[in-house]
């Protein structure tokens, strides 16, 4: 009898460890396909500020034109970031599988867990100083804030 509740133990025991492991390894895979996420949307949110910087150029306006310090939202639909002053809403939405933000009242959209702020900065310091453009995007996991950020200077090097 001691000898079935002492082999009831170990396998119990075993068990238990394993089934842990699977519950750690679901969680883990869980933080890792969403740092891959909200990096590739800060990414997104550089590569965006970098077009807007692209295209100034193309029209033969200044490089930084439209491009103040604040911060802003921007989606691959826009031709301009939007201060999140005027448009608070920094929530990023699935819209028919492409990550997107909502401006104005547009419908058709599933929230997701993810925000993203496109923060710029241009110091006074000297003249031709670089744009400074930060993507923080943010989101919450099982209740526990998490935050991926990105950084990249833009020149006036046309």
């Amino acid at each position: 009898m001691i000898e079935i509740l002492a082999v009831l133990f170990v396998v119990t025991t075993s068990m238990l460890s394993v089934v842990s492991l699977i519950n750690q390894n679901i969680q883990v895979q869980s933080i890792n396909r969403n740092n891959l996420i909200a990096s590739n949307l800060a990414q997104e949110g550089i590569e965006l500020i970098r077009q807007t910087r692209d295209s100034n150029w193309r029209k033969s306006l200044a490089y930084d034109t439209g491009l103040a310090d604040g911060a802003y939202k921007i989606d691959y639909r826009t031709d301009a970031p939007v201060l999140t002053s005027s448009d608070p809403d920094s929530v990023i939405y699935l819209k028919n599988g492409f990550y997107v933000n909502r401006f104005g009242s547009e419908t058709g959209l599933t929230a997701t867990i993810f925000s993203r702020e496109i923060y710029l900065n241009k110091p006074a310091s000297y003249v031709g100083a670089p744009l400074q453009v930060r993507a923080l995007v943010s989101w919450l996991d099982r209740g526990k804030p998490y935050h991926y950020e990105l950084r990249a200077l833009l020149f006036d090097w046309k």
